[in-house]
C-alpha cells in the first residue's frame, strides 16, 4: 500500500514538473480556493445546524441589538439594520473570492500554452525539427497546464455556485427576520403609543 501510494504520488509530482513553472501558481491558487470552499461549507453547515437550535444566528442579532438600543426609535431602527447588515456581510465573506480564483486559473493554464509553445518555437529554432525531445517539453507544459488550469477552475465554478445559492438563501432569511423585528418592535411600539 505504501509502496503503491509512493509510486502515485511520484508519478503526480512528475507529472507536475512537466507543467513548468506556471504549475506553481495554479497549485497555490486551487489550494486557496479549496480552502476558502472547504472553511465556507464548515461555516454555512454550522449556521444551518444552529437554526435548529432555537436560531442561535438570529439570537445574537438580538442580544447585540439589545445590549445596545437607545431610547431614540430612529437609531434603534438604525442600529438593527446596522446588526443584520454586518451579519449578512459575514455570511458573504470569501464568495467572490472563490470566485476570482475559480476564474484566474484557465487564465494560468492559458498563460502556459503560451509559454509553452513559446519554448517550443524556441526548440524548433534551435535544433529545427530533429529535436523531438526539446519540442515535446514545451507541447507538454502548454497541455499539461491547460489541462490544469480548467481541472482547478471547473469545480471551483461548481462550488461557488453552490455556495452562492446557500449564502443567497441565508440573506433572504436575514432580511425576513428584519423585517419581522422591525414590525414587531417599532410598527407594534407605534400603534400601542397612538393607542393611549
Amino acid at each position: 500500500m505504501s509502496i503503491f501510494f509512493h509510486e502515485q504520488l511520484s508519478d503526480t509530482l512528475d507529472y507536475l514538473y512537466q507543467g513548468g513553472e506556471i504549475i506553481f501558481p495554479l497549485i497555490f491558487v486551487s489550494v486557496w480556493m479549496w480552502y476558502l470552499i472547504v472553511k465556507k461549507l464548515y461555516i454555512l453547515n454550522y449556521w444551518k445546524k444552529q437554526r435548529g437550535k432555537n436560531a442561535d444566528e438570529i439570537q445574537s442579532v438580538i442580544t447585540d441589538y439589545n445590549a445596545d438600543k437607545t431610547y431614540d426609535e430612529k437609531i434603534n431602527r438604525r442600529l438593527l439594520q446596522t446588526i443584520v447588515k454586518k451579519r449578512q456581510q459575514n455570511i458573504e465573506r470569501h464568495v467572490q473570492t472563490i470566485f476570482v480564483l475559480a476564474s484566474i486559473a484557465p487564465l494560468l493554464g492559458l498563460l502556459g500554452t503560451v509559454t509553452g509553445m513559446i519554448s517550443t518555437f524556441e526548440a524548433i529554432s534551435r535544433f529545427g525539427t530533429a529535436n523531438t525531445r526539446a519540442m515535446a517539453a514545451g507541447i507538454s507544459e502548454a497541455l499539461i497546464t491547460t489541462q490544469i488550469g480548467l481541472i482547478v477552475a471547473v469545480p471551483g465554478l461548481f462550488m461557488g455556485h453552490v455556495i452562492r445559492r446557500k449564502t443567497d438563501a441565508m440573506q433572504n432569511r436575514m432580511d425576513s427576520f428584519f423585517l419581522n423585528m422591525e414590525h414587531r418592535i417599532f410598527f407594534k411600539t407605534k400603534i400601542n403609543q397612538e393607542k393611549t
